[in-house]
């Protein structure tokens, strides 16, 4: 792995997500929407995959703040 090339992450290293029990709730099938759109994306954008699969985790419990880091 010493000689392998880096490959960056389309994501701020501020950023953190986490379950949000205060946050606004939005509607799930646009966020859902929102996802599945993405994921079709990885298949020819691989780098976004860690960070789709990221915003994919909180589809269950979802909150404005989930929504505004997937966009």
């Amino acid at each position: 792995m010493e000689s392998c090339k880096e490959a960056s992450i389309h994501m701020p290293l501020s950023c953190y997500m986490d379950v949000d029990m205060a946050g606004k709730e939005v509607d799930q099938t646009k966020y859902r929407g929102l996802i599945g759109t993405l994921l079709y994306l990885t298949t020819c954008r691989s780098d976004i995959m860690f960070v789709v699969c990221l915003c994919a985790r909180f589809q269950a419990n979802l909150k404005e703040s989930h929504l505004k880091a997937a966009k």
